[in-house]
């Protein structure tokens, strides 16, 4: 069975389903809205923000023992939501970029650990259990688009820049350890 749901108003500029099956979060300006996909047809949840920025990224945490956390990003910073019983609220920002945050990944292997890309030239993976600052810092020549980890190995993550592709090693944040040219 296909069911439509429409958001007229909302705007949304990214979207993200957790990783139950169970929730969608959909991002707009003012608000972000959570489906309950077992039921899509029974209305939706609001969290309110404020921003003058949309969001540029969302997505949940890949972990069943936090599938209830999802991140957003907006502008420099990144907002980490709490989604439970219901309701849902910010628990937490990280900030550290210079410019626009252009896109974010959860660890595949690490339930606590978010990486971040920026047009800045800086890519921060983040521990969320203190996020005063990044835990490990990587620098690039040019900004990354995109940022994802490796499903294969807990070490690693690649970004990409102008059609070039880095991969990283956090344990060895000085140089990419390989790049691809496009």
């Amino acid at each position: 069975e296909n069911v439509v749901v429409e958001f007229r108003d909302s705007q949304a500029t990214a979207m993200s389903v957790d990783c139950l099956g169970q929730h969608a979060v959909l991002s707009g300006r003012r608000f972000l809205y959570i489906v309950n996909l077992d039921a899509p047809a029974d209305g939706h949840r609001k969290i309110s923000r404020q921003s003058k920025w949309d969001i540029g990224a969302v997505q949940w945490n890949p972990h069943e023992s936090h599938a209830h956390y999802f991140a957003a990003s907006s502008n420099q910073r990144v907002d980490l939501y709490k989604w439970k019983d219901g309701t849902g609220e910010i628990g937490t920002s990280l900030q550290g970029h210079t410019r626009v945050i252009s896109d974010l990944d959860w660890a595949v292997f690490e339930s606590d650990l978010l990486v971040t890309s920026s047009v800045d030239t800086y890519i921060y993976i983040w521990d969320i259990k203190d996020t005063r600052k990044p835990t490990v810092s990587l620098s690039a020549v040019a900004g990354a688009s995109q940022v994802k980890w490796n499903k294969k190995n807990a070490n690693c993550l690649a970004t990409s820049h102008d059609g070039n592709v880095r991969i990283w090693d956090k344990r060895k944040p000085s140089t990419a350890v390989e790049y691809l040219a496009a």
